[in-house]
């Protein structure tokens, strides 16, 4: 074998193991960024008119318990924050930076629009939504007569033990009522592309009445809500 043909594969042999010291480099750091101790995870969205920007945005996160806790209880507390915000995505970076951990949108299961910012119309934060690849197009959206703080502070699961499960069952009583719709943002987007087709949302809001006999899911009570194109 002559000196070239060696130096060829010398040259091949460092070449693979630089790759495979490369590939190990970078799945060992997206493994410390990704890992579940250093993500904040919504479950429910509530977007209000704010007062000193456009937009006053609410974030309900599950509290998840350390691994170091134990799992023996399936139980998960929520805890809410509020941020104002010229969009969106400003809330979304300003919350970041506050909670020192990256929001995770993949298991959000409830949008809150209030009823001020629905009359304004919504199109350009369901375009904003549906363009975040984290956001599930099986998210519902509710249009609240109270404001989407209110909504999110007020609304508890009253036979589940997960928030994420009890936002997701609520709209799923279309299968065996007539009482409300399954509203999903991904069926609103479709309503707001069509030129034939309107988009729809769940009306919903608190009970006035604290001494009610009978209660739905604690505090809420809803109905539908048909838009036209905004």
């Amino acid at each position: 074998m002559n000196i070239p043909q060696i130096l060829k594969k010398i040259v091949i042999y460092i070449f693979i193991l630089f790759m495979i010291i490369l590939l190990i480099a970078s799945f060992s750091s997206s493994y410390a960024s990704l890992n579940i101790d250093n993500l904040a995870f919504v479950v429910a969205l509530g977007i209000d008119t704010g007062q000193t920007h456009q937009l006053k945005v609410t974030f309900q996160f599950t509290n998840l318990p350390s691994s170091m806790e134990g799992s023996s209880s399936k139980e998960s507390q929520t805890v809410n924050n509020t941020v104002e915000a010229p969009s969106i995505n400003t809330a979304i970076q300003l919350m970041n930076a506050y909670l020192g951990k990256k929001l995770n949108l993949s298991h959000c299961k409830l949008i809150i629009f209030s009823e001020e910012i629905a009359s304004q119309g919504v199109s350009e934060y369901i375009y904003t939504l549906m363009n975040d690849s984290q956001v599930r197009p099986s998210s519902n959206i509710i249009v609240s007569k109270c404001d989407a703080k209110t909504y999110i502070e007020e609304s508890f699961p009253s036979l589940e033990e997960l928030s994420s499960q009890y936002y997701e069952i609520f709209a799923q009583s279309d299968q065996y009522t007539g009482l409300v719709v399954n509203s999903t943002i991904g069926d609103f987007f479709n309503g707001l592309i069509c030129d034939e087709c309107s988009s729809y949302a769940i009306l919903g809001g608190l009970n006035s009445s604290q001494d009610a006999d009978f209660t739905i899911e604690g505090k809420r009570d809803s109905e539908n809500i048909r838009f036209s194109r905004f």
